[in-house]
């Protein structure tokens, strides 16, 4: 698994939706996001089938394209600077949810891993451990983009500091920890010559 690939399952909300929001109306750059969304689904279903990450982000997205269009200008626009911090938070709720049912980074390492790990305890494991990690670096980041509209509305450097430099922190630090947990699970053992699987590896 290339922890490469979860970073661009994170783009149509955590970049694009959350780059436009700051200039464009709230319909406008939900529609980008859902665009890009889309975009990557019709590309995974061909490339190791459709990632459910992928298909949150275009749900929330789906909705915030309604509200920022349905709703009345003013409702809108007071809603525009919370729109980032709740997107995150919804999906990273998402993660954490179903990090132990249906861990998300599962999908991603599956095209390296072989079919017969897949339902195997560790491979489990690490999938599980690896999910949490991202939905609690989402949550931060949701939480982050909230304190920006409260606490940051005063001081331009701490707007930018929780608008975007915990943000990267976040994902740079769930990115870091995917990838020690790749390197460590591609040092166990394949199967030996008993015939016996041996632990599987998430790479």
């Amino acid at each position: 698994m290339n922890p490469l690939s979860i970073i661009i399952g994170f783009i149509p909300q955590l970049i694009v939706f959350a780059i436009l929001a700051n200039w464009l109306p709230l319909g406008w750059a939900a529609v980008a996001g859902l665009a890009v969304a889309l975009a990557l689904i019709a590309v995974t279903a061909f490339h190791g089938g459709v990632k459910v990450l992928l298909v949150v982000q275009a749900v929330i997205l789906a909705v915030f394209a309604v509200v920022g269009f349905t709703a009345g200008h003013h409702d809108a626009t007071a809603f525009e600077p919370y729109a980032r911090g709740v997107a995150s938070l919804a999906l990273g709720a998402f993660i954490v949810a179903t990090s132990f049912s249906f861990p998300f980074t599962a999908q991603f390492a599956r095209r390296s891993v072989p079919e017969q790990y897949w339902h195997s305890p560790q491979f489990l494991a690490i999938n599980r451990r690896l999910s949490l990690t991202w939905g609690l670096a989402v949550l931060a980041i949701g939480a982050s983009h909230f304190a920006a509209v409260y606490v940051g509305s005063g001081s331009p450097a701490v707007r930018i500091l929780l608008d975007w430099g915990i943000p990267v922190f976040a994902a740079y630090q769930a990115y870091s920890v995917t990838k020690r947990t790749i390197a460590r699970s591609a040092r166990q053992p394949r199967p030996d010559d008993s015939g016996q699987p041996a632990a599987p590896s998430a790479r």
